[in-house]
């Protein structure tokens, strides 16, 4: 557990994770060929810049509006960070977070130069121990509610559950979702998820060296024939 505050992703960061984070994903702008859809993604980040400050570079190909270049400063009592994305128009984003490590509160904003609006303004708290974290947030302009618990089960094999029930209030839809995952072994990683509106999910990610991984990843709708099944390869490098 974390003894200070850090940025506003982390609030649910460990649900999220679990729930979403290797799985099939799918940026607007894409590569398409054939029934093939791909993007290559980029992510380097530099620590150590001056106590507590970071710089984190993300590129998305060919969808540059997710393109964006952000700045991190975490003390004992706070966390902030601004990012701005490489784009002529670009978005601009500003969010913070503080608490005392175990409580954290926090709120995230993003303005769209191209409209002159706020396209994002989001505000969520966690409470975060050694083996249990919740978070309660607010987002997408206040129409989605989202409360998120995740429990380390055993960290030694980084077997994990989490679960998530969000609402949206514009379309009145409440959705549950329950996921798990566990290494088989020590290069190897499954996930698996189940939503109250059918979409089901699992994955495999094997680290095939230290620095490589490959994930498959599946994803279905069991109420919906009409959907087709998803399947998604990931090889992703680590440095």
């Amino acid at each position: 557990m974390s003894k200070h505050p850090r940025i506003y992703s982390h609030i649910g960061k460990n649900a999220t994770d679990l729930l979403y984070g290797d799985y099939i994903r799918q940026s607007p702008i894409h590569y398409h060929y054939n029934s093939v859809d791909w993007n290559v993604y980029f992510k380097c980040q530099v620590s150590g810049i001056a106590p507590g400050l970071s710089a984190l570079l993300k590129l998305c190909l060919p969808d540059q509006r997710s393109n964006m270049v952000e700045v991190q400063y975490m003390n004992n009592y706070f966390g902030v960070a601004t990012g701005i994305s490489l784009t002529r128009t670009p978005l601009l984003s500003l969010s913070g977070v503080t608490g005392i490590g175990f409580f954290n509160i926090g709120t995230d904003i993003s303005f769209d130069t191209a409209t002159t609006t706020l396209s994002e303004y989001n505000a969520g708290l966690s409470f975060d121990t050694d083996i249990l974290t919740a978070s309660l947030s607010l987002s997408d302009k206040a129409d989605t509610l989202r409360a998120q618990l995740y429990g380390s089960i055993l960290p030694l094999t980084n077997t994990g559950i989490a679960a998530e029930l969000t609402h949206r209030f514009f379309s009145k839809q409440t959705t549950l979702t329950l996921g798990a995952q566990h290494c088989l072994f020590p290069f190897m990683l499954i996930k698996a998820r189940v939503a109250s509106d059918g979409c089901l999910g699992a994955l495999v990610q094997n680290n095939i060296f230290s620095a490589l991984s490959l994930t498959i990843a599946t994803e279905v709708n069991a109420m919906d024939a009409m959907k087709p099944v998803k399947l998604g390869i990931t090889l992703a490098f680590k440095h």
